[in-house]
Order: C-alpha cells, then sequence, then structure tokens
C-alpha cells in the first residue's frame, strides 16, 4: 500500500520539515490566543463593571447567529482565495478572528464573574484553559499519528457541532427552554466532537504541508491558515469546558 503522504526527500529531512512547519503554525496560534487573552481580560472588566451593556450582550441570539455566519464567510473567502492573498493580509485575518473571539469569551467570563466573582472567575479561567491545553495537544498528537484516514469522522463530527450550535441558538431564541442537564449534555458532546475536529485538523496539516512544499511563500500562508482554524477549535473547546466547570462550580 502506497503512504498517504507521499515523500521526494529522506525520510529524517521530511520530519524536521514539517516539524518546522507544525511548530510555526502552533507559534502563530500562541501568539493569536494571546492577543484574545488580553481581549477577554479587558473587556469582560469592563462588562462586569456595565451590566445592562452585558445582558444585552449576553441575552441576544442575534449577535451569535451573527458571528457564525461571519465567521463561516471568512474562513470560506480566505480559504478560496489563499493563493492571491498576501502574508500580511492573512495575519492580520488572524488576529482580527482572535480578537473577534476574545471579545465573544468576555461575555462568558463576565456573566461567571457577576455570578461567581471575580476570584472565582480567575481560578476557574485558569483551570479550564490548562485542562484545554491538555486536552488539544492530546487530540492534535492523535491527529499527527494517526494512520487512518480521519476525513469521514470530521464530517460527522462537524454535524454533530452544527447541531448542537442550532440547538443553542434555538434555546437562546425562546424555542424551548433548555435545563441544566440538557446544557451540560450538549457541553460534554460539543467537547468530543471539537476534540474529534482538532484531530482530523492536526492530520489535514500534514497533507497541507506535503501539498506546498516547495512553495516557502505558500507553505507560510498555509500555516497562518491553519493557526486560525485550530484557534477556533481551541476557542471551541475552552468555550464547552468553560461551561462544564461553571455548572458544577455553581
Amino acid at each position: 500500500m502506497t503512504d498517504r503522504f507521499p515523500q521526494t526527500v529522506g525520510a529524517g529531512e521530511t520530519d524536521i520539515g514539517l516539524r518546522n512547519f507544525l511548530v510555526g503554525t502552533y507559534r502563530w496560534m500562541g501568539l493569536a490566543m494571546a492577543f484574545a487573552g488580553v481581549v477577554s481580560y479587558f473587556l469582560s472588566g469592563y462588562l462586569i463593571e456595565n451590566v445592562t451593556i452585558l445582558m444585552q450582550l449576553a441575552g441576544n441570539p442575534l449577535l451569535f447567529l451573527g458571528v457564525i455566519i461571519v465567521l463561516m464567510l471568512a474562513f470560506g473567502l480566505v480559504g478560496r482565495n489563499i493563493n492571491r492573498m498576501s502574508q500580511s493580509s492573512l495575519v492580520l485575518f488572524l488576529f482580527a478572528m482572535a480578537g473577534g473571539l476574545g471579545a465573544l469569551l468576555s461575555i462568558s467570563f463576565a456573566v461567571i464573574g457577576l455570578r461567581l466573582g471575580e476570584a472565582a472567575l480567575f481560578e476557574l479561567a485558569t483551570k479550564v484553559f490548562f485542562m484545554t491545553v491538555a486536552m488539544f495537544g492530546a487530540m492534535s498528537l492523535f491527529g499527527y499519528t494517526a494512520k487512518m484516514d480521519l476525513t469521514g469522522v470530521a464530517k460527522f463530527a462537524g454535524a454533530v457541532f452544527f447541531g448542537i450550535i442550532a440547538l443553542y441558538l434555538a434555546s437562546m431564541f425562546g424555542l424551548f427552554e433548555m435545563g441544566t442537564g440538557l446544557h451540560l449534555g450538549l457541553s460534554v458532546a460539543g467537547l468530543i466532537v471539537v476534540g474529534l475536529l482538532v484531530a482530523w485538523e492536526t492530520q489535514a496539516l500534514k497533507s497541507m504541508y506535503y501539498g506546498t512544499r516547495g512553495d516557502t511563500a505558500l507553505m507560510n500562508k498555509v500555516s497562518i491558515f491553519g493557526a486560525a482554524s485550530l484557534l477556533l477549535a481551541f476557542y471551541n473547546m475552552f468555550q464547552f469546558l468553560l461551561n462544564i466547570m461553571s455548572i458544577f462550580s455553581d
């Protein structure tokens, strides 16, 4: 059986090149994550002090629906035009998305901070962050080492993920009341499917590396785009874990 990722150079050289590509991708992701953290920190503090604005944002389903639509359109547009885009444009896309995710996360932080207190919020957020890092790293390693093609698994996980988001939006629009049990179940299911998507995205990055090897400019742009995709997955994983842990913190 032929290798799924054909190699044209020695295995050792290929591993080094792939490793450097992935390290660069995670470096971009880390920088964007830090920016998102700074945004969420300052905005959550502002929202805690301005409860009226917080309630308007937290209870607005159109805001979350709009974010989902914008993210889907942005990823689709950038993905189709990545060859024609400059690296600086992709960096702008990555950090603009990070800022938006940080702003969205600040709403969750502020709501939890009002309920539990700011000291408890900091402790909870720190705990959830390291839990997310551990789970993200484990699923990324699984995707890196997996021999089977995870595309079919990712399609199923993606369908389940959008189903979960649809249920959350339906609840926010008042179509039904979401109890604690359903909220917990959806968060656990969401955490599992996002983990599977992280594994697939890591595997897809390996494929992208072999597809762009030899074109340094394109490889760098793919690395930044991959960092944006992984950052979004990390945010979703963090949010689901935050939901779960905040339920048990009540």
